[in-house]
């Protein structure tokens, strides 16, 4: 029996050599059928599962045979193989030692074992034992190539890549070796050497589902996403389930704004990584945007615990509880972030979410944080945030090209060249936005888009926003020749799309408010491209040609703080919609306004509000004998803190009425009972002032030098009510209280505000659609 086995033995091992490893295994189970505890039976059957890709097999063999020669040289240095194959550093670290520290063990055993130490981040040991290895064999090219890798995770990549490089002068078809250097090219950011590399390496293995995936990331990250996804298709193929393609499709489709598709990738990544350090803060941003809120909070909470310092997660975490209303939350995720990241993107979101609550003594401490790193950053979060804060015009362009830029570098465009010659006899404007529903921007275009000369103007609107079911929707839909919903689509099919349409102007009403596609507008779909009326402040973008502006909003020597062309209409940027019904006027009791009260009132939103502007209110309650001051109840933590606030100037909660969210028409009337309305600043009043003007409602403004300061100034003047603009805090509050205290000089005022619907610039809608028009056809003569 002993010389069967023997034979089985030998011929087993023959097997192996000819790289015939099912074969060698059936020999060697057989011997072990009848002696099972036969190590060299044991460790030959190891080493054929080790050779037909089976490590998890593999081990409990080489532990069996080790259990009958400990110090077997060759049964510990593949088991510390094994392991490595299983992620186990540990493990081959431990067994690797005992290995090495046998007389006449093989270089290739102070090799492994470097490479185990090299996994487990021992930069110094793993090297002096590679090293060591090396010199045994140096004509190893495997462990010069692990002898490299070792040196670029210890930071010396200049040894590194003169490693790689002395490798592929002995060798030039050594594709790894050029895989390594393009792995370095990459991770120093140079982008045209990393995307040479691979494409070498491509050509001659192009079998290596890494390189294909590795010239995918470059050509992600150089802007060039179909040849990008192409490549990770090509390496899905080759090995199904690769982490770095899913990872790079799912970033593709998360820039092409396919947040479906990137979902399917990053789940993908988690079954085989269920922390993996993209995938997770990047399925919970994901799920959010699909509204997805209970598991895109879940997802949130656990890429916060496995990764504290990952910031995306804790902002994703945050606008959930913001979704959900709960602001308080939102606030306490965003100070934790902020506490254990530094982010200053999720400092950004505090400082304007501390606004919304009016949680003035937080806000001016993140304020001083935030403040000095408006001049150096681009990553303090959307321009938006800045609008309402102490800041130049010079600061918010600066900031903002900056921030654009990062934003959109990686857009490819779809259309490029000389402007096109227009093809069709009339011109075609199109309008892109998500608030073509019942939305403010909504109430001042709508009877715009009615008015538009239907013989000249081919009129389309593309719809990225929900369909609230509200009246404003079909109204719109009947005001366009083509309203077309691209919701759902990428925004590279969205910008085709709209590149067929063949538009000769296409204007974007969003800027960087919430729900922007200005990915869209970067892919430059249209020659001309225009930002108009949602967004008080320049895009920074250069895909922006133009911005549309009035002759107050942007004086000529104001031109130089902003990235766009400026583009006047002759009296105000903003229209009016003369059809807005007013609705029925309650009683004062049903507001709750006590009967003779003088009726302050401003409706912006908690956010606009500041300390200085609240002050100048608070000293007009004072001096104002049975006044009270109407605002929106727009949270409850914002109500809470201003009465706090009032409570601190002397003035009591009862001298404030809070309003709930009512339908629009009903808004209006309230303006009905109010007195004066007042502005604030430096983000002044905007729809609000053209709703309070509209329902005959006079306003003290605020000017300052930004677009969204001036926006009050303009439509004041375009009202024909210069009179009521002021250009520093201590004069508006002295108008105010004029007003205020001369109830024969305020009634007149209201005699001009009601006056203004009909003969005023402001309410010529009309008069607007053919400036409008007039304006377009220049852009195009241009």
């Amino acid at each position: 029996m002993a010389a069967a086995s023997s034979l089985k033995l030998k011929q087993a091992r023959e097997r192996l050599q000819r790289g015939d490893a099912a074969g060698a295994a059936y020999l060697c189970e057989e011997i072990l059928r009848s002696a099972p505890r036969n190590p060299d039976a044991l460790s030959l059957l190891a080493m054929a599962h080790l050779m037909g890709g089976r490590p998890h097999d593999a081990v409990p063999l080489f532990e069996k045979a080790l259990a009958a020669d400990a110090r077997n040289g060759m049964v510990l240095e593949h088991l510390g193989l094994a392991y490595l194959m299983l992620g186990r550093d540990a493990d081959a670290e431990g067994v690797l030692r005992r290995a090495v520290s046998i007389a006449g063990a093989p270089p290739s055993v102070a090799m492994r074992l470097g490479i185990a130490l090299m996994h487990r981040q021992k930069h110094e040991e793993a090297i002096r034992w590679l090293r060591q290895a090396l010199a045994r064999d140096p004509q190893n090219v495997d462990c010069r190539l692990n002898l490299g890798r070792a040196w670029a995770q210890s930071g010396d990549i200049a040894a590194a890549r003169e490693t790689f490089q002395g490798v592929l002068e002995d060798d030039p078809s050594r594709a790894d070796a050029l895989y390594n250097l393009g792995v370095l090219a990459l991770q120093a950011d140079d982008l045209q050497q990393a995307r040479m590399f691979f494409e070498r390496v491509v050509e001659q293995a192009p079998d290596s589902a890494d390189a294909q995936a590795s010239l995918g990331i470059v050509l992600q990250r150089q802007g060039a996403l179909s040849q990008a996804r192409a490549r990770f298709e090509v390496a899905f193929r080759l090995a199904p389930g690769l982490p770095a393609a899913h990872e790079g499709m799912a970033t593709i489709s998360l820039a092409e704004g396919r947040t479906g598709e990137a979902i399917e990738h990053l789940r993908a990544l988690l079954t085989t990584d269920a922390t993996h350090p993209f995938a997770l803060p990047a399925l919970a941003s994901a799920l959010f945007e699909m509204g997805e809120l209970d598991e895109a909070a879940a997802t949130a909470e656990r890429a916060c615990a496995a990764y504290p310092r990952e910031a995306s997660a804790y902002s994703t975490l945050a606008n959930v509880h913001i979704v959900r209303g709960a602001l308080d939350k939102a606030i306490a995720t965003l100070e934790t972030g902020y506490a254990a990241t530094g982010s200053n993107a999720l400092l950004g979101m505090l400082t304007y979410q501390l606004r919304q609550a009016c949680e003035w003594p937080k806000w001016h401490e993140a304020w001083q944080k935030l403040a000095p790193e408006i001049d150096r950053s681009a990553a303090l979060g959307s321009p938006f945030w800045l609008l309402c804060e102490p800041t130049t015009a010079k600061q918010q362009l600066d900031y903002t090209v900056r921030w654009a830029d990062a934003r959109f570098r990686s857009v490819t465009r779809v259309r490029t060249g000389k402007r096109a010659e227009r093809r069709h006899p009339r011109i075609r404007v199109g309008y892109l936005s998500s608030d073509l529903q019942e939305h403010a921007a909504a109430y001042l275009i709508a009877e715009v888009l009615e008015l538009h000369d239907r013989e000249r103007f081919e009129i389309f609107a593309y719809s990225h926003g929900p369909d609230d079911g509200g009246a404003m929707r079909p109204r719109l839909r009947a005001a366009c020749e083509h309203f077309i919903d691209i919701a759902w689509e990428s925004d590279d099919v969205a910008a085709e799309r709209i590149r067929n349409d063949e538009l000769d102007i296409l204007v974007d009403l969003k800027g960087y408010t919430v729900g922007d596609r200005l990915t869209i507008m970067a892919r430059r779909p249209c020659d001309v491209q225009v930002t108009w009326l949602g967004y008080p402040g320049t895009t920074g973008a250069a895909f922006m040609d133009y911005l549309i502006a009035d002759p107050f909003i942007v004086p000529p020597e104001h031109e130089h703080f902003y990235s766009e062309r400026i583009v006047r209409m002759p009296h105000c940027y903003q229209p009016n919609d003369r059809k807005r019904p007013v609705g029925t006027l309650l009683s004062r009791a049903e507001y709750g306004i006590p009967e003779g009260a003088f009726v302050f009132c401003c409706f912006n939103q908690p956010y606009k509000i500041t300390p200085d502007v609240f002050g100048v209110w608070m000293r007009l309650l004072r001096d104002v004998p049975g006044s009270v001051l109407w605002l929106v109840e727009s949270n409850r933590w914002a109500k809470h803190n201003l009465l706090d606030v009032a409570r601190s100037h002397g003035v009591a909660a009862e001298r404030f009425v809070f309003a709930q969210r009512r339908p629009y028409p009903d808004h209006l009337a309230r303006y009905k009972v109010v007195d004066l309305a007042l502005d604030t600043f430096p983000y002044t009043s905007h729809t609000i002032l053209s709703d309070a003007l509209w329902c005959g409602c006079p306003t003290v403004g605020l000017c300052g030098e930004t677009f969204a300061s001036r926006v009050s100034g303009s439509l004041l003047t375009a009202a024909g009510l210069p009179d009521l603009v002021t250009y520093t805090l201590e004069d508006y509050e002295r108008l105010a209280r004029q007003l205020a205290t001369d109830s024969v000089q305020l009634a007149a005022i209201r005699a001009r505000v009601e006056e203004a619907k009909d003969h005023a610039p402001l309410f010529d809608t009309r008069g607007f659609a053919r400036d409008l028009e007039w304006l377009f056809i220049s852009l195009l003569r241009a």
